[in-house]
């Protein structure tokens, strides 16, 4: 008989997120001097920044506060520095890639982060950057961040040292770019009390008080400025075209440094009302500048990077309507802290800022406050739209929860602004001038099913014109967003909701699995399985079927009184009852049904498995998620004479390792390697024995 070895399905998801990066504020993995990808590396000694007198910089600050015009706040004072790290760090080049890994340690700082003026991550690169420990973790950073401006910023991180820590292919290590400029060295504690230390009386947004504004509070960021030193707030903002720009709204004090090496992190809100819990949110980074004006004190961006199509990061409505709101909320960062909700239930008040117009409204709430980190945040209507961005309070001397009050540049009178293009808002949220008093906050998402077996319905929060990269597969009305499935069709579609609003057409997509799951198999590489021979064995090596949510793949037998199937990774996994020729079917499913994904023929003799056992090579654990190791039968003289052994990628093109023993049992490590499909390869001075290992 030829005995089989089955390998386990890796199904494919069925959600197609775009890459994004996410910082781990409370990262349980603990990180120790091998790094993230767990590396022996030399010792090298960290760059070691001086300390400051923390006492003297608190002291300035509050000196420069004594204008009493608003300023951001402030956490951190810009080191200059002039490290290139790529030179500098600690290396390791093993199977195929290059690890690096620095260290920099600002002495007595209460908190850390970098910017970096040229960065560049080659293809296939990953890096992280994470403080002491890895207790706060930013990564996978990749090439999506790559940018004409070659800048990269780091967020905050609690603590004196920061620690880079990467990996990218060898063949490519000429290519990486990474200097770092300046290093934020932080003389307040930022992260106490499990995140921040925003008055008592502030309000978590995830708290009861906040219901109903989730799509609000989606498009609220706290912004880190140019050189990582201070904190404020502001909102995606849309317009009258839907967001077919990223514009941005904040406060014109809070234009510190070049908007282009602006860091904006969303959706960094504790995910429970009390108590407070560290926040993972998005960041991008990097935006453009578009107007401002300090009479209303508005300053308007707009973002270089497209939030994830996936990440449900909203775009505010606004209304320049001059006439007062019935009741108001403030979305905000107070102290950078995690995002609260401010609520007064009575109208705003127009008051003048000092002296002159009336160009602000003043908001006295009854629940939540706010105070420095809160600039720039949006003051929201009853109907959900903006109409100001927070200036401050001109008489508050610190007193947050005794005085309540909020003094909100106006929105209609930045609409005007200073008359130019440069300083007002309208050229920029109604380019096509159509004269609208109001927008609505929209969101980016097709809303509907993943998987369509049938008929389905999806939907848009707006008027849009809906189409199929597949009609023969799923037909979807033009009008309605109505799906149906075709011609018996299985395979992936791309849905696509445009926006005609006059100012061109702007394209949202989802891509979604249509019918069964797919018929065919595939490798790591793309390419189809096939079903391959090793000695005494039948392998198939599968590694996805797209479409597929069953958590496995079904694996059975037509003649079950001649093959007892052991579906597992072993020496002679099926045991010959009958002689005969039968097959065994591997099929694989979703809520549309099954589809056969291979039938193999087995001729089936008697006698059973081989003795001494089929294999003489085992390879535990298969699949692979850190090592593997290989245990060999030594008691044929073969064996004791020592052997080589090679691991090659899938294609048997690269060799990703190798070495010659005479040990019973060898480790190979994994973590380096890619996920997917390697062959194993023993030879000794009699034969050649090849196994398969799948990384996953």
């Amino acid at each position: 008989m030829r005995p089989i070895l089955l390998l386990t399905l890796f199904l494919a998801s069925l959600n197609f997120a775009k890459a994004q990066v996410k910082t781990n504020f409370n990262n349980a993995e603990v990180i120790t001097a091998k790094g993230k990808f767990d590396k022996n590396y030399l010792t090298k000694s960290p760059h070691t920044i001086p300390a400051k007198d923390i006492k003297a910089l608190l002291e300035r600050e509050s000196l420069e506060n004594k204008s009493g015009e608003p300023k951001p706040f402030k956490i951190a004072e810009a080191v200059k520095v002039d490290i290139d790290v790529v030179k500098e760090a600690a290396w390791v080049e093993e199977v195929g890639f290059a690890h690096g890994k620095y260290t920099i340690v600002a002495s007595g700082a209460k908190s850390i982060s970098a910017n970096f003026d040229r960065f560049k991550l080659p293809r296939g690169s990953e890096l992280y950057v994470y403080s002491a420990n890895g207790e706060m973790i930013t990564g996978p950073v990749t090439e999506n961040e790559n940018n004409e401006n070659n800048f990269w910023g780091t967020w905050v991180y609690k603590g004196e040292a920061l620690t880079v820590d990467f990996k990218t292919p060898i063949e490519s290590k000429s290519e990486i770019k990474l200097h770092i400029s300046s290093i934020a060295y932080g003389y307040k504690e930022l992260y106490v009390n499990n995140f921040g230390e925003s008055a008592a009386c502030n309000i978590n947004v995830l708290c009861i008080q906040g219901n109903g504004w989730e799509n609000e509070r989606n498009s609220v960021a706290l912004i880190l400025d140019a050189n990582s030193i201070a904190l404020c707030t502001g909102a995606l903002i849309n317009n009258t075209c839907n967001f077919n720009t990223l514009n941005f709204l904040t406060a014109n004090h809070c234009f510190d440094g070049n908007p282009a090496n602006w860091k904006f992190t969303f959706q960094a809100w504790s995910s429970t009302c009390n108590p407070s819990q560290n926040a993972n949110g998005v960041t991008l980074n990097g935006s453009t500048l578009r107007a401002r004006n300090a009479a209303s004190d508005f300053c308007l961006v707009e973002l270089n990077q497209m939030p994830p199509a996936n990440s449900n990061i909203t775009f505010a409505g606004w209304n320049r309507n001059p006439a007062a709101a019935l009741n108001t909320v403030g979305i905000h960062h107070p102290a950078g802290d995690v995002m609260k909700i401010a609520i007064d239930a009575n109208p705003p008040v127009a008051v003048a800022w000092f002296t002159g117009a009336t160009n602000h409204w003043r908001a006295h709430f009854q629940q939540g406050t706010v105070q420095p980190g809160s600039s720039g945040s949006p003051l929201f209507d009853q109907n959900h739209r903006i109409i100001g961005q927070l200036h401050g309070d001109q008489n508050n001397q610190g007193n947050y929860c005794t005085q309540q009050i909020g003094e909100y540049g106006r929105f209609d009178v930045s609409w005007v602004g200073g008359g130019t293009n440069d300083t007002r808002l309208s050229n920029w949220l109604d380019p096509n001038n159509t004269g609208a008093l109001t927008t609505d906050t929209r969101g980016n998402e097709i809303t509907g099913p993943a998987l369509v077996c049938t008929t389905a319905n999806y939907t848009f929060d707006g008027q849009v014109t809906w189409s199929s990269s597949n009609p023969n597969g799923l037909n979807i009305n033009s009008t309605t967003g109505a799906a149906t499935r075709v011609n018996k069709f299985n395979g992936q579609v791309t849905i696509t909701a445009t926006i005609n609003s006059g100012c061109g057409g702007v394209n949202v997509d989802r891509t979604i699995w249509v019918g069964k799951p797919s018929g065919v198999i595939t490798n790591p590489s793309g390419v189809p399985a096939v079903e391959a021979n090793i000695g005494n064995w039948v392998v198939l090596w599968a590694t996805s079927t797209p479409g597929a949510t069953t958590s496995s793949l079904n694996w059975w037998t037509n003649n079950a009184a001649a093959l007892n199937l052991n579906v597992g990774y072993g020496n002679c996994s099926v045991e010959c009852l009958q002689a005969g020729y039968n097959f065994i079917y591997v099929t694989s499913s979703n809520a549309c049904g099954t589809n056969l994904v291979r039938q193999i023929p087995i001729s089936v003799t008697s006698g059973g498995c081989q003795n001494p056992p089929c294999n003489p090579m085992f390879v535990s654990p298969n699949p692979s998620s850190s090592y593997f190791e290989v245990s060999l039968d030594l008691t044929r003289e073969e064996y004791t004479k020592g052997y080589d052994v090679k691991l090659y990628d899938s294609n048997q093109m690269n060799l990703v390792y190798q070495t010659t023993s005479t040990e019973p049992i060898i480790r190979i490590e994994t973590l380096s390697l890619k996920k997917g499909m390697y062959i194993l390869q023993m030879t000794t001075y009699k034969q050649v024995i090849t196994d398969r290992v799948l990384i996953e």
